[in-house]
């Protein structure tokens, strides 16, 4: 735990007010050799008076100061930033030990974890004890809110900061409706065909507004249309109808929500956005609200249910209604009334912000509302057609990025937005943390100074001039809004200049130099390349069209490299111009392929060798997000199909493997750019990579026999081949090897030999570099014996080496070596066999035999166990991470995947006799199971979990870069800078902010490997 709350930069300033040296006197006469200690904490608190005047009140309630130095730091920052947080520190002085040693101040803590400690507690009190709930609720609240007020003053994420409020929100909403929901039943039975369902089934809390989009304040209104799913009667001896009951369910849990009592309230509920808002009923059931959108809704309501999703009760509820809705809110077609409509809204907007002037930081000019409308409005303009549904989403900077890579929004403005967004709703937290008011509006001038400290700046008049920029620039965007027509970008005078030839190059380089190019003479030479060609660069090409291309390079992680790319791909086409005007009219196309050439330098490569794949970026099956293993097998008998059967049988092979290669070029190009475009999450990337990779064993496995056969040498029976490592827990990353091992049906038969040969030949098949590439490059050494064993084994010898029952003599035909029993290391392998190609019986029975045996057979001794785990995770560290000498090592060092895997393997091995939930190859879903099992507590499940997606998502970053596995993190300078970008940090500094969140995960990722290898 840190010792250290201070904000970092921020120089000390003393107590000013009158009242203070009062208070100073005070506590001085109480506790003579503490105020030195005050002084100084109150001086670099953001606002040093509030502070000394908080920690009084502190005193008043807890009878003392708190004894440890970082406590009284944590609570001079939490006066000086926040009266309201005085208050309950005040009331509840326990409140900020809980806060400041909190294993959730360096993380978030997660919804269902809140949900959990509600549900807990909340059964233990009698149903009729309303009071006693409410009590609880605003406990939770109290807690809860003087946690991420620090956190928030620390410098944790907005993102962070905004979810975790959310999920308090939720987490309360839910509990309420649980609680009220079982006190309504006891009265009047359970609503018709619920009677076997869990408290609150039927009913949900649709999140509407911030608390939808996870974005809520610290002072927010929650947004909330109450739903149920149909109508009828309750079953008890009081019966109601459905709408009267929930409509009672609907009043019980506002009432426990907002009713303020002597704890205060939870949150205030604000109920106007349901169907005919204030006129309408408290409660809905979805056919009545479909048809009232149907029917009457209107443009402010589809701009309204952007931002809806299920938030607390039967969350099934709301995503029907949410289904039913989608036609209302995302119209394939749109009219120019609807488009008259969105304007009108805008004027609306830009009306409030001239009255509301410059000192409201949400409806000012520039302010929040102007960066969310712009969303939003592009968002119903684009995501009604097929080729929109990725630009549905709810929080306004992931939204922001999917209107980025449709080619909506130029990459320039989307950073200046999304940096002003952050920004102005940082300072939003800080004037609502105050004094919990419902405000936006910024203190009087002169009295702004504890604002801008706790916004990290030493000065009023240095907070006001980044914040009078961002809000300029925010203007200048929502101004332009709808006035150049949808999805074109007004011209970007300076890189207009960098793309004409005829301007002098040291205007050109010094224009590249503070646009981000890290090599201004690259760029203009791959410009200059560019202009000699038929491409919007040349003299009788689109400028405006270039500038484009510019400003979607310019948004790449690496822009240089984007640049360079994009000018090979120019030189690598007949005649590129069909292809720049395909580009000029699909954004969404030029926006990708920018993005992978600035991204990856290996699949861009790979994408200019066959500079005809452009086409698939433009074909319907491309946009599909996610491909099913089934539908990726049909997609590999779809293209070996295609090739002339009546080839001879070796050209027959070769054009079968070129169609293959040819197939997952395709295919891992299609992930990538989805990861690239942040349309699909890691485990998506990871499954679908495992996947592809499987369809394509399948089919060589499936060549190889037909090529034995029609040679006269197919054994007799089928080989199983077992996928180990990250292919058995179908983690595979870009580029990854494929750890094999080959069975091969009973012990030592004279077929042996026609097997390994077979093996030999589907290898080949695999790592045969073609003109299109290898497929994949394979690893046998997890079989037994390792390099020293054969290739290929026979079941019977399989099951002996690992069981160490008692060979006859020596080494075995079959590819047995002995007596040997499989050690620690192989164990630990075998935990992630599975099966992906060939004989499935044949591994079925091996597994029951030999591996469920070896693996899980026996009761472990832990402390033996872990002291060999541990034994040999430091070796690898100290062998194989090298990270004194070369970086970070994100696998094999401190605090790396290993120590995830490592973790994760120990309590499988330790507890996987007695729990078979807890079988399975995949370190994720094992962490799940474990958890689920209670035998992985809360606490290190998330650090371990966090750690391995954090980890795995910078894996695959360092290694979709190159054709080569890079597996230390750059220390500094551009390349961190890039790694960063391809890691989704933007803005100041992004290098820095990543190493220090991999400090942070790595750390915790070590201390929960720590406590659980034990």
């Amino acid at each position: 735990m840190p010792t250290s709350h201070a904000i970092p930069g921020l120089p000390p300033l003393e107590p000013r007010a009158p009242e203070s040296q009062e208070r100073l006197a005070r506590l001085e006469r109480k506790f003579p050799g503490r105020i030195a200690a005050v002084r100084e904490a109150c001086a670099c608190a953001p606002d040093p008076d509030l502070a000394l005047a908080g920690i009084e009140r502190y005193v008043d309630g807890a009878g003392a100061l708190p004894a440890e130095p970082d406590l009284l730091e944590a609570l001079a920052l939490l006066c000086g930033g926040s009266r309201l947080v005085a208050a309950l520190l005040a009331r509840d002085p326990r409140l900020l030990r809980r806060a400041a040693r909190s294993p959730h101040l360096l993380r978030p803590r997660t919804e269902a974890d809140l949900r959990r400690v509600l549900s807990r507690t909340a059964r233990r009190l009698d149903p009729g004890d309303v009071d006693g709930f409410h009590r609880l609720l605003r406990r939770v609240r109290a807690r809860e809110v003087v946690r991420i007020a620090l956190r928030d003053l620390r410098r944790a994420r907005v993102k962070e900061i905004t979810g975790e409020l959310s999920a308090l929100a939720c987490a309360c909403v839910d509990a309420a409706i649980r609680f009220h929901d079982r006190r309504l039943r006891a009265r009047h039975g359970a609503p018709s065909g619920l009677a076997g369902r869990e408290f609150g089934a039927g009913f949900c809390a649709v999140a509407m507004g911030k608390l939808g989009a996870r974005e809520l304040n610290f002072s927010s209104d929650i947004d909330l249309i109450y739903v149920y799913g149909q109508d009828g009667q309750t079953d008890g001896p009081k019966p109601l109808t459905h709408f009267a009951y929930y409509a009672k369910l609907a009043e019980h849990v506002t009432e426990a929500i907002a009713k303020p009592t002597e704890d205060g309230f939870v949150f205030r509920v604000d109920l106007n956005l349901r169907p005919d808002g204030r006129s309408g009923p408290i409660v809905n059931s979805i056919p009545a609200a479909e048809y009232y959108y149907q029917a009457f809704g209107r443009s402010w309501e589809r701009n309204a249910l952007v931002k809806a999703r299920p938030g607390a009760g039967d969350l099934a509820v709301g995503d029907e209604l949410l289904r039913h809705l989608e036609p209302f809110v995302w119209r394939r077609s749109l009219d120019l009334d609807v488009v008259a409509e969105i304007q009108a809204m805008k004027a609306r907007i830009d009306a409030r912000a001239g009255a509301e002037g410059k000192d409201d930081l949400k409806l000012g000019r520039g302010g929040i509302r102007e960066v969310e409308f712009f969303v939003s409005a592009l968002q119903l303009l684009h995501g009604g057609r097929d080729e929109g549904r990725p630009l549905r989403e709810r929080a306004v900077l992931p939204a922001l990025e999917r209107l980025l890579f449709a080619g909506v929004v130029p990459a320039k403005d989307r950073d200046e937005l999304a940096d002003a967004y952050l920004f102005l709703r940082r300072a939003e937290h800080r004037v609502q943390m105050v004094d919990g008011a419902q405000t936006q509006r910024l203190p009087p001038p002169g009295e702004r100074t504890g604002l801008a400290r706790a916004m990290g700046y030493a000065s009023e008049q240095a907070f006001e001039a980044v914040l009078s920029d961002h809000r300029e620039r925010v203007a200048r965007h929502f101004a332009g809004l709808l006035g150049t027509g949808a999805g074109t970008a007004p011209l970007d005078p300076e890189l207009a200049l960098l793309a004409d030839a005829d301007v002098p190059a040291d205007r050109r380089a010094a224009i590249a130099t503070r646009r981000g190019l890290a090599d201004p003479d690259r760029a203009i030479a791959a410009i200059d390349s560019m202009a000699r060609r038929r491409t919007p660069f040349s003299q009788l090409g689109d400028p405006a069209a270039a500038v484009s291309l510019l400003a979607d390079a310019l948004g790449t992680p690496d822009p240089d490299q984007a640049l360079s790319h994009l000018a090979d791909f120019a030189a690598a086409l007949r005649n590129p111009d069909p292809y720049f005007k395909m580009l000029a009219e699909h954004r969404r196309i030029a926006r990708l392929l920018l993005s992978l050439f600035g991204t990856s330098d290996f699949l861009s490569k790979r994408f200019l060798r066959h500079p005809e794949l452009i086409d698939l970026l433009l074909r319907e099956d491309q946009v599909v997000l996610e491909k099913p293993l089934d539908e990726l097998r049909a997609g590999v008998r779809e293209r070996l199909a295609t090739v002339d059967r009546s080839l001879p049988l070796d050209d027959l092979l070769e054009h079968e493997l070129g169609e293959l290669r040819r197939f997952k070029d395709e295919e891992v190009l299609r992930i990538a750019i989805h990861d690239i475009a942040g349309t699909v999450d890691l485990p998506s990337v990871a499954s679908q990579l495992s996947d592809l990779a499987e369809s394509c064993l399948e089919a060589c496995l499936a060549l190889a026999e037909d090529e034995a056969r029609a040679k006269g040498v197919l054994p007799p029976g089928r080989l199983c081949v077992i996928g180990m490592g990250k292919l058995g827990g179908r983690e595979l990353g870009y580029h990854s090897d494929l750890d094999l091992i080959f069975l091969y049906p009973g012990g030592a038969e004279p077929g042996f030999e026609r097997y390994a040969r077979l093996a030999q030949r589907f290898m080949s098949f695999l790592q045969m570099p073609l003109r299109e590439g290898r497929l994949y490059q394979i690893d046998t050494r997890l079989r037994p014996s390792g390099n020293q064993g054969a290739l290929v084994i026979g079941a019977e010898g399989f099951v002996r080496y690992h069981t160490g029952e008692a060979l006859p003599g020596g080494a075995a035909r079959d590819g047995a070596a002995g007596a040997v029993r499989s050690q620690l290391w192989e164990r630990q392998a075998l935990l992630r066999a599975r099966f992906v190609a060939g004989d499935r019986a044949l591994f079925d029975d091996v597994s029951a035999r030999a591996i469920v045996p070896a693996v899980y057979g026996r009761r472990e001794d832990p402390a033996a166990l872990a002291a060999e785990i541990r034994r040999m995770r430091e070796r690898m560290e100290s062998e194989l991470s090298r990270e004194a000498s070369h970086g970070k090592n994100p696998k094999t060092g401190r605090g790396g995947l290993v120590d995830v895997e490592f973790a994760a393997q120990f309590l499988q091995l330790a507890h996987g006799h007695d729990h078979p939930s807890i079988r399975t190859p995949s370190t994720p879903v094992a962490l799940r199971a474990l958890r689920a099992a209670g035998l992985l507590r809360e606490a290190e499940h998330e650090a371990l979990a966090r750690g391995y997606e954090f980890l795995r998502h910078v894996e695959l970053r360092l290694r979709i870069v190159h054709d080569f596995t890079i597996d230390h993190l750059p220390a500094s300078g551009p390349p961190l800078h890039q790694l960063a970008r391809r890691l989704g940090y933007y803005g100041a500094e992004p290098g820095t902010r990543f190493l220090a969140e991999y400090a942070r995960v790595t750390a915790a990722v070590r201390q929960a490997f720590d406590d659980v290898v034990r």
